[in-house]
């Protein structure tokens, strides 16, 4: 429920935390909605500022500002539209300063009325002003503006099913209860006008010196008695109480001056308790001791038991009491009394048993076969496969032991392969995380210059919204005067609908006014002329309605009969049943007997079929694990004979066993001492030649890369000279060519008049520039061959800059 429900119903229970009337409280949520900036602040943040700076302190209180804020701002869309709608059809009716006022109603009214409840909603309607809830109301609860107007704009931003499920039907439902609240209000509008209309009539009245002779009426206040304090009466009888109350000390009344006595006093009372004390410290003084008090008792037992019955009796959550179970009747000891649902039950189950048994009788006389056979042997098949099931599960318990196995192998190459793919992924990360360093710097350079240009044209926006704030202020000028032209415009309508209301509520007044008589005189044998069906008198309607009675009564008694048979006949009914019931438990109870005797032969059959089984297989494992022994003692037999040879062979060798094991010890001792100093050696030498090598490869590096430089300077030399007698060569090549083919031209006439044609013919027949000139093709040839051996040069060069790159 929502917190304005809430306060509602607990307004009077005397809260500590002050509590918000309804009026304050919707005032409130005007407030909190018409004050929020989307663009300054968040929904929370200013929600919270306003319950601390108006000082809401009740939960719900708070609880519903926070909903109706959060409410308005979700469904911002929905309520523009209505609020829009509502100024276009009833711009003569509402001012705009009531928006923030429609929001928060129109919010609650369209999603929240439900949860609200329409009490709740007409104390919050009414708390605010009557003709601003007029207008809103004739406007929202209506089916045709709710089609027309409203829900073509909703379902531009919102789904059909919202829309006329949560919207349209629910705040149809509300209509009949909205109508008397209209009225209500409107009639609450005109008695506000009526009482305007009266105050002004006889401000006027009194101003033209028509009223009261100009003479006042001073009020003045009544002659009431002043009520006596109510005294409480005296007793009649002293109650008997059982004792005498001791009367109160005067030294409690003394002042500071007799404390000196008081004090004396207390010291006399702690010399008596001290030697009263002293006394009986003494051993000789003390009480007697009762041997019976010594004697060995078990009432403390006793005690326990009778506490622990009485915290039982007292134990109602059964927790701690004992668990007594009731006794377990004897096997078909027990009457049972069934229920009719009970006994229909059963019947019905063997009613089927029978229809199924005559299923197979009417099938064994229209097929002429049994099917007893087939069942036997799908059975017997049943359990053969049963048990080569059981074997072909213990078949794959053991193939399921070697794949785990298998699967053990298989994790640990799985985790070898892994660590081997981590170490991969390690260096690839890395390498990534290198590139990915490098890609940031170049994504902050260019962000640090976007935010530079950013910076250069930080001031074009405030210009611009200087810009549009002066012409917002000019809109906002014209909008004023526009609202101020048509607030004049709606006062004249205003007065002059108030002038009529105030007409006619005189005209009604004094036709109230006027006295009626009316004398009616009834008889209950008159028919009123009406002229409608079934029309009659009251004496007629009376003896009808005895007929009707009488009729009712008898049909009654026959419902009552038909009942009491259909009792009877369900009555005999189960009766048949269940002895058809009885009837059917003991054959029941037969062949069961009979099929459990059946059973534990059967089973008494498989055990010992088992048993044998069983024996012969311990006979086979007994025959398998006899072999194996006599085969294990074979072989120790004739490994204990080949020890024996081995042991008398050593004899033979060595008579002497203790100066075989003394040399053997020194042999080993010294060839242990060998192996270490082997060992030692090699690894000095190893490290000799690790170094010798070391220093020999850096050595040789070092001259590698002094031969190599050596080598490409050359190189660079030998290429700079041939290139510069290639160009020579080349140039001089170049001009005694030109000149050969000026020659030709000169003899010939070739290019004074003739095609292209003519020339190319002419040229081929010639044998071209290698007839012409042999130095032409050696200088062509010259060409090619100096540009290869550049060619050759450079990339001789490229590879001498690359290997004395490694070098270094």
């Amino acid at each position: 429920a929502m917190a304005a429900s809430s306060w509602m119903h607990a307004s009077g229970e005397g809260n500590e935390v002050k509590r918000l009337e309804v009026g304050e409280l919707v005032r409130h949520c005007e407030q909190l909605v018409h004050t929020y900036n989307a663009g300054r602040t968040t929904i929370d943040t200013h929600t919270d500022e306003f319950l601390a700076e108006h000082r809401v302190r009740d939960p719900d209180d708070a609880r519903f500002l926070q909903q109706v804020m959060y409410g308005c701002v979700r469904y911002k869309k929905l309520l523009k539209i209505f609020i829009s709608s509502l100024y276009f059809k009833h711009s003569g009716e509402s001012q705009r300063s009531d928006a923030s006022l429609y929001m928060v109603f129109g919010y609650l009214a369209l999603l929240r009325l439900s949860e609200l409840g329409f009490a709740d909603f007409r104390a919050l309607v009414k708390s605010q002003e009557s003709h601003t809830m007029s207008v809103f109301l004739r406007f929202l609860f209506n089916e045709q503006n709710l089609k027309t107007w409203l829900r073509p704009e909703w379902l531009k931003h919102y789904e059909p099913v919202f829309v006329d499920d949560q919207l349209v039907a629910k705040a149809l439902v509300f209509v009949p209860q909205v109508e008397p609240l209209v009225d209500a209000l409107e009639g609450a509008i005109a008695e506000a006008a009526a009482k305007r209309e009266a105050d002004a009539e006889a401000v006027r009245l009194l101003a033209e010196g028509k009223g009261g002779k100009g003479e006042h009426t001073v009020p003045e206040p009544f002659e009431l008695s002043q009520p006596r304090f109510r005294t409480v009466p005296v007793p009649e009888e002293a109650v008997d109480v059982g004792f005498t109350a001791v009367p109160v000390p005067a030294s409690t009344y003394l002042g500071s001056t007799k404390l000196r006595d008081r004090v004396e006093l207390d010291k006399l009372k702690r010399q008596n308790r001290e030697q009263q004390q002293a006394k009986y410290a003494d051993p000789v003084a003390q009480p007697f001791k009762l041997k019976m008090l010594e004697r060995p008792t078990n009432l403390e037992k006793v005690k326990q038991e009778v506490e622990a019955a009485r915290q039982a009796a007292c134990d109602f959550d059964r927790k701690n009491r004992p668990v007594v179970l009731p006794p377990k009747p004897k096997p078909g000891a027990g009457n049972v009394r069934l229920n009719s649902a009970a006994v229909l039950r059963e019947d019905n189950l063997y009613r089927k048993k029978q229809e199924q048994e005559a299923a197979k009788l009417r099938a064994y006389e229209a097929e002429l076969r049994d099917s007893s056979e087939f069942d036997e042997w799908r059975d017997r098949m049943r359990k053969v496969d049963d048990e080569a099931e059981r074997a072909r599960m213990e078949r794959r318990r053991v193939e399921a032991l070697v794949a785990d196995e298998a699967a053990r192998e298989s994790k640990l190459r799985q985790a070898n392969d892994n660590k081997a793919v981590a170490i991969a992924a390690r260096a690839a990360a890395s390498q990534g995380t290198v590139r990915r360093l490098k890609e940031t710097a170049a994504r902050r350079q260019a962000q640090l210059a976007v935010v530079a240009e950013v910076h250069s044209q930080r001031e074009r926006p405030a210009l611009a919204v200087e810009e549009l704030r002066q012409a917002k202020l000019a809109a906002a000028a014209e909008t004023r005067d526009e609202m101020e032209r048509h607030a004049e415009v709606i006062a004249a309508e205003r007065r002059a609908e108030e002038e009529r209301r105030a007409d006619l509520i005189k005209q009604i007044r004094a036709l109230e006014r006027v006295p009626k008589k009316r004398v009616v005189a009834f008889d209950p044998t008159y028919v009123p002329p009406v002229g409608v069906l079934e029309q009659m008198s009251l004496a007629e309607l009376r003896e009808r309605l005895v007929t009707a009675e009488e009729e009712r009564k008898a049909e009654e008694m026959k419902r009552r009969q038909k009942i009491v048979e259909a009792k009877r006949s369900k009555e005999e009914d189960l009766k048949d049943r269940i002895a058809r019931v009885s009837a059917m438990r003991d054959v029941a109870a037969n062949d069961t007997q009979r099929r459990a005797e059946a059973a534990k032969r059967a089973e008494a059959e498989a055990v010992a079929a088992r048993a044998v089984r069983l024996a012969e297989a311990q006979a086979q494992v007994h025959a398998k694990l006899e072999a194996k022994r006599a085969a294990r003692l074979q072989e120790e037999a004739r490994l204990a004979a080949e020890v024996e040879r081995i042991k008398m062979q050593a004899q033979f060798l060595g008579n002497d066993r203790d100066a075989v094991e003394k040399k053997t010890h020194l042999s080993q001792r010294d060839g242990a001492q060998r192996d270490a100093l082997a060992r030692q050696s090699a690894v000095v030498d190893a490290a000799e030649k690790r170094q010798g090598l070391m220093e020999k490869e850096i050595a040789q590096r070092r001259a590698n890369l002094q031969r190599e430089r050596e080598a490409h300077q050359r190189l660079i030399q030998r290429f700079e000279a041939d290139a510069a007698d290639a160009s020579t060569v080349a140039a001089d090549q170049a001009a005694a060519l030109d000149a050969s083919r000026q020659m030709l031209k000169t003899r010939l006439g070739i290019g004074y008049g003739w095609t292209p044609e003519q020339t190319t013919a002419a040229t081929a027949a010639l044998g071209g520039n290698a007839m012409l000139n042999g130095s032409g093709v050696l200088g062509g040839g010259t060409k090619q061959m100096t540009a290869g051996a550049g060619q050759r040069l450079l990339g001789a060069s490229t590879a001498a800059e690359s290997t004395a790159t490694r070098g270094l």
